[in-house]
């Protein structure tokens, strides 16, 4: 075993041998793993009318543990409660009226949308048409918001890395083909 370990060591130093990896390395990788799905009807055990208490929030995904945490909506900051699996925050919970969930962003690579889209995707790897988008504003400026297919009540909010503006308005298609997905949101009202 040591013998074998020194010559690997060895082979790995001679110039010109490099390792390579079996698949290409891309810079945002995307999860395969599922926690969580999020679909025109809510996210997980979360649906349109179900109240905003701990205890509820905590049963979105098992192991889940709610913490308050500050984040930024498109128009505002503010405090609220995030649902964290081990150290990974996974959805933000936003109070709608008569203390329901109003509305839930997903955050963690682990989450798929309702047609498979997952955060880290590009816009063209999500098949997001540009008619479907808008440019983002307030706090969001210099992302696109766009229409989830099929989904009235889910948006994706992706960043776009490579533009530089006018910011009132969507890139060129090239630029926006590559913007990166940041958000699932999910509202209770379409």
């Amino acid at each position: 075993m040591v013998r074998s370990l020194s010559l690997l060591a060895l082979i790995l130093m001679l110039p010109g041998c490099v390792a390579t990896p079996a698949e290409p390395v891309t810079e945002a990788t995307v999860s395969s793993s599922t926690w969580l799905t999020i679909t025109d009807d809510g996210v997980g055990t979360i649906h349109r009318g179900t109240p905003f208490q701990e205890k509820v929030l905590a049963s979105v995904a098992p192991g889940a543990e709610i913490r308050p945490i500050q984040t930024a909506k498109e128009d505002t900051t503010v405090w609220t409660q995030a649902a964290f699996v081990g150290d990974v925050q996974a959805v933000q919970f936003f109070k709608g009226p008569g203390n329901t969930v109003g509305e839930v962003h997903g955050v963690a690579q682990h989450l798929a949308g309702p047609n498979g889209e997952r955060i880290g995707m590009t816009l063209a790897q999500a098949r997001v048409n540009r008619g479907d988008c808008r440019a983002g504003k307030s706090l969001w400026v210099g992302m696109a918001i766009c229409k989830a297919r099929g989904a009235s009540h889910v948006e994706l909010v992706f960043s776009i890395p490579d533009f530089d503006g006018p910011f009132d308005r969507l890139p060129s298609a090239e630029i926006l083909n590559k913007a990166e997905l940041q958000r699932i949101v999910w509202r209770a009202q379409a």
